[in-house]
């Protein structure tokens, strides 16, 4: 009888262990799914900001606005290369938007001349592009070997 109950014991300390392991599995997945979508808005969102910064070139009021702005995770969360890659990418779209404000002077009428900071914003954004290379920037991140260990 007493082997019965040790072989019991050991039963229910096996299903007891596997249920525990199973909930921090999930706890584990539940961590990461929250953390990239964490990562994706904080790249969207630092991404936005610089871009009307150099659209507006670093203008008082526009640096008083974002630095009033509460928007974002205030922990690091974007990586070195990270803000490195999107300082890029904002210099190349300001870049174009210079060049194509360049090119209405004279062509188009009068109210139109000049960059049009926030059309151009929006439709990168609506394109889905920043979140592509966002979701490529996330994949190269290791964050996942922290939560399987």
């Amino acid at each position: 009888m007493t082997s019965h109950y040790i072989k019991q014991f050991v039963k229910v300390l096996l299903l007891i262990f596997l249920f525990v392991q199973c909930k921090t599995m999930n706890e584990n997945r539940n961590d990461i799914t929250q953390f990239k979508s964490v990562y994706l808005s904080q790249f969207k969102l630092e991404y936005t900001r610089k871009l009307l910064q150099a659209g507006f070139n670093h203008s008082i009021a526009i640096n008083n606005i974002i630095d009033f702005d509460r928007s974002g995770f205030f922990e690091p969360i974007l990586t070195n290369q990270d803000h490195y890659l999107i300082d890029s990418m904002v210099y190349r779209d300001n870049q174009i938007m210079m060049t194509d404000s360049t090119n209405r002077i004279g062509m188009v009428s009068e109210g139109a001349e000049g960059k049009h900071i926030l059309s151009y914003l929006i439709a990168k954004y609506e394109s889905k592009w920043i979140d592509s290379v966002a979701k490529v920037r996330y994949k190269k991140l290791t964050i996942k070997k922290f939560y399987n260990n």
